[in-house]
């Protein structure tokens, strides 16, 4: 079972990091112009990486907060 507080340090490798970077830098494009229903759901996924890095999924999909 994982604590209900993120980690003191989470990690990331290069390719991660670029994923995120590319994703908030889409967004960022989307928002400028006018179609963001599907980077909304790219920013989405990028999130919920970072959320299960951040060990706050729970089996049965409850997040402990």
């Amino acid at each position: 079972m994982t604590s209900p507080q993120p980690p003191d340090r989470i990690t990331y490798d290069l390719e991660e990091a670029l994923d995120l970077l590319a994703a908030l830098e889409d967004a960022l494009e989307v928002v400028a112009g006018t179609d963001y229903l599907g980077v909304v759901a790219e920013v989405e996924s990028e999130v919920a990486s970072l959320h299960r890095k951040l060990g706050f999924d729970h089996p049965g999909g409850e997040d402990g907060r």
